[in-house]
């Protein structure tokens, strides 16, 4: 229930890209967002909607995804700006593999290498360990506590 109860705090800060956020709570609403589009691909499965719920909740949830990633990176002393090759890479690589021929699929393997170094960097950084004491993008993130 701690997943849950972690990644409505972070939907509540929904395209909040300032300050930062924990490892704990960016690895949290990860889980989060795998659960919901498994949940959704299911139940989009069991009512004959296909993949389309799914989709809309995957499009729902980029948003959040996006900002907890940027606020992760601020933990770690990064500008959001790292996100953006990665980011790109994806948007093209479908585009790179659709042309055929061997010269264009060369091209499209050395993205898909480029992509994949940029993503492997995205994933060190999000598993480093931020910094207790604050940073240019504010104070350090406080543990969650949801005791009241």
């Amino acid at each position: 229930m701690f997943v849950f109860e972690s990644a409505m705090a972070t939907l509540r800060k929904y395209a909040d890209f300032q300050g930062r956020a924990s490892r704990h709570e960016f690895w949290c609403f990860f889980a989060f967002v795998i659960l919901a589009n498994a949940v959704a691909g299911l139940v989009g499965m069991l009512f004959g909607m296909g993949p389309m719920l799914s989709g809309l909740v995957g499009l729902f949830l980029v948003i959040p995804q996006i900002a907890v990633a940027v606020r992760r990176l601020h933990d770690v002393g990064k500008s959001g700006r790292e996100l953006v090759v990665p980011c790109v890479i994806l948007a093209v690589m479908p585009v790179a593999f659709a042309f055929r021929g061997i010269l264009p699929q060369i091209v499209a393997l050395g993205l898909l290498g480029v992509g994949l170094l940029a993503f492997a960097n995205l994933l060190t950084l999000f598993l480093k360990k931020g910094t207790n004491v604050p940073n240019r993008y504010g104070k350090a993130p406080a543990a969650f506590s949801f005791a009241r």
